[in-house]
């Protein structure tokens, strides 16, 4: 499994990793009809703080899309920014 769902009232989350990076997901259910909402953070270590993910606009319609999209979309940004590194 490429992370763990859990529930905190109407809050999703998911933590996962990449290539020693964590991530976490998080989600909730939409109201009135929109897309999920969707918030994606990657850190390298404990240490140190989170780095938000920048998301590209796209409308999310169920929590496993959500999940999904922001977890291939947290392992591309992981991926950009190691290849920068020397």
């Amino acid at each position: 499994m490429k992370y763990e769902i859990t529930r905190s009232g109407p809050r999703i989350e998911a933590i996962g990793a990449h290539a020693g990076y964590r991530i976490r997901l998080s989600t909730a259910r939409p109201g009135g009809g929109t897309g999920w909402p969707l918030h994606v953070a990657v850190r390298g270590s404990e240490s140190e703080d989170e780095v938000e993910v920048p998301l590209p606009q796209h409308h999310l319609r169920s929590q496993d899309e959500a999940l999904e999209f922001g977890y291939d979309c947290a392992v591309l940004y992981i991926d950009a920014m190691d290849h920068r590194l020397p």
